[in-house]
Order: structure tokens, then sequence, then C-alpha cells
């Protein structure tokens, strides 16, 4: 095969791939805790608000990723330590490795001024004792990562619950994720 149909090929393999439609599952045959089924049948809406609160505690942006449920809140706080790392790394302006009182002050007063308030000097303060653990008046990197995960912490949400459980069965469109609106149409659906 000449290069040309070869890179054709392999192009044309992911937009093939896109195309696949994937079957709907019907809501109904998704299997729900049996006090949920009965409260359902009785016409309880305070069963999409039980349901709402174990959607938000289990993916706090929006989707659950039916591989597991910690997988979103994970990624969120790696990426939220990630942005703590990053900050604080633009403090060492001699690029030393290590953040001293005066790069953190004076990098302060590149990002907001000379002109700092005794409410704004108190909490440059505290942020500063916070990431100089050892108080030798110096930040390394082992303080700024120990910094960041202290800040964000991988979340434990501990046990799924029932409601949680169901959640994870309710991916209806099998694309690996479990939206609000399939769920919203599990509990909606005749039993």
């Amino acid at each position: 095969m000449n290069r040309p149909a070869l890179l054709l090929a392999l192009i044309a393999v992911p937009a093939m791939a896109q195309d696949i439609t994937r079957p709907l599952r019907d809501p109904a045959l998704v299997p729900l805790p049996i006090e949920t089924v009965t409260l359902l049948r009785l016409g309880a809406r305070n069963v999409f608000d039980s349901y709402a609160a174990t959607f938000d505690r289990l993916a706090v942006t929006g989707d659950i990723p039916v591989i597991g449920p910690r997988v979103t809140l994970e990624i969120r706080a790696a990426a939220d330590r990630a942005r703590v790392f990053l900050g604080w790394t633009q403090y060492d302006l001699d690029g030393d490795g290590m953040i001293r009182r005066t790069e953190f002050d004076r990098h302060a007063g590149m990002s907001w001024g000379d002109n700092l308030g005794v409410r704004e000097l108190a909490l440059l303060d505290a942020e500063w004792t916070a990431a100089d653990r050892n108080g030798d008046g110096e930040v390394g990197l082992d303080e700024i990562h120990a910094l960041a995960l202290e800040m964000h912490p991988v979340p434990d949400i501990g046990p799924l619950g029932p409601e949680g459980e169901a959640m994870l069965l309710m991916d209806l469109d099998n694309d690996g994720f479990v939206t609000w609106d399939e769920v919203e149409a599990v509990l909606a659906a005749p039993r």
C-alpha cells in the first residue's frame, strides 16, 4: 500500500469508529432498589431529590464515568493540585528551585501592587506560613506538593449506597458515562 493510501486509511478509521451507533437500553429495565420503585409508584418526587444529591456527590462535573465513580473526582482533584503547584512555582523568580520570602513578597507586589492593606498582608502571611512547613524561610518543591495535597486531597466518597449502585447501571446509551438526563429517564420510566 502506498503512503497516501495508508494515510487515508488511517484517517478514515477514527471517522468510521465515531459513526458506530450504540444500542439504547430501555430505562424501565434498569434495576432500582425496591424502596425507590415503591416510592416512585406512590408518586413521590423526593426520589428525584435523593438521586440528584447522590449524582452531585459522585460527579461534581456533571457526568459519572461508569468505569468508577471516583474517576471524575480524582481527575478534578489532580487538576486543582496542578493549579496550586503551577501557581507557587511562579514565585521562584530566580529559578533556583526554592522560593524565599523576598521572592514571594516581590511577586505579590508585581501582581497586586505595593499598596496592600493590613488584611491583604495578613492573608499573604497566612499563605506563606501554610507553605513554609519547616519554618526555614524557604519553600521547596516538597512543601509545595504537600500544600497542594492538603488543599485538594483526593476525595473519599465512601460507600456508594443503593442510589449510587443503581446510578452506575443508568448508562442508557452505553457511552461510558451516566448523565443526569439518563438518571431522570430511568426514574421517570413506568415500573
